[in-house]
């Protein structure tokens, strides 16, 4: 399993990304593969389509493809999260393609038996870096817990509203200049009621949004590659290094350099 690839970027395919890590910070976003998250230390604030909870230990939530999804840490916490594609499901792929749930979460309390055997599994390091045997134990996973869940149809792409047409062309053209006259143009909305999405749904102006887009996609680089950083903040779609600098400082508190120091001990 390739650990070297984004979530957030990757387009479909036999694809499989395991992790776990401490304090992430992952602004709403959405992707074509599914994804199962559990809180293992701590908690946090997480967001599924229109549903929002604060998640602690032994909670889970299953999103299904093209669902609008985000988390922050309330405080500190850790997450185990399992991107994959629903090729990789076996028998459960049709129910990931064509519905999703009426409710994404599932409390520790909740869980099966054997949904907690296979994820003890996949809290382990060395089972998430063996493909097959990671897959092997998804697949119990899913097993065990989609019949927990309330199935509802997919409506689909035909009819996906404006939020997740904005956040997939965000997810599509964050590495090229963006503007809110360019979003609104492309998408044929105004500008100002894109502006107010922002604010209402995404709790942030589309700078914000855009600049937490392009840092999720540079500390991807930055802690798996010894890419320089001079290639990565102009890859993440930044004007400039010195924009780069500033705008990374003052998220996560030091500078990219630090940063990849940081990650190397």
């Amino acid at each position: 399993m390739d650990e070297n690839e984004s979530p957030y970027y990757e387009k479909g395919g036999r694809y499989l990304w395991a992790f776990a890590a401490d304090d992430i910070v992952s602004p709403l976003h959405l992707h074509e593969e599914a994804e199962f998250m559990c809180c293992l230390e701590g908690s946090f604030h997480a967001t599924v389509m229109d549903e929002s909870r604060t998640v602690t230990a032994g909670d889970c939530a299953l999103i299904f493809p093209g669902q609008i999804h985000g988390y922050r840490p309330v405080g500190h916490g850790r997450l185990l999260i399992v991107i994959f594609s629903p090729v990789l499901a076996g028998a459960p792929r049709g129910l990931l393609q064509k519905y999703c749930p009426q409710q994404a979460f599932l409390k520790s309390d909740r869980l099966p038996e054997d949904a907690r055997i296979a994820l003890e599994r996949l809290r382990l390091t060395a089972v998430r870096e063996k493909r097959d045997l990671c897959a092997a134990w998804l697949g119990v996973l899913l097993a065990a817990l989609l019949p927990q869940l309330a199935l509802q149809e997919n409506r689909g792409a035909d009819s996906m509203d404006l939020t997740r047409r904005l956040l997939e062309y965000v997810r599509e053209h964050f590495q090229q200049p963006l503007t809110l006259d360019r979003l609104a143009a492309e998408l044929h909305v105004n500008k100002y009621y894109l502006s107010h999405i922002f604010s209402r749904k995404l709790q942030m102006n589309f700078r914000e949004y855009l600049n937490r887009i392009r840092l999720s996609y540079a500390e991807q680089l930055i802690t798996t590659t010894d890419r320089p950083l001079t290639e990565i903040w102009a890859e993440s779609g930044f004007e400039s290094q010195s924009s780069f600098n500033r705008i990374f400082r003052e998220a996560e508190g030091m500078t990219p350099r630090e940063y990849r120091e940081r990650g190397l001990k």
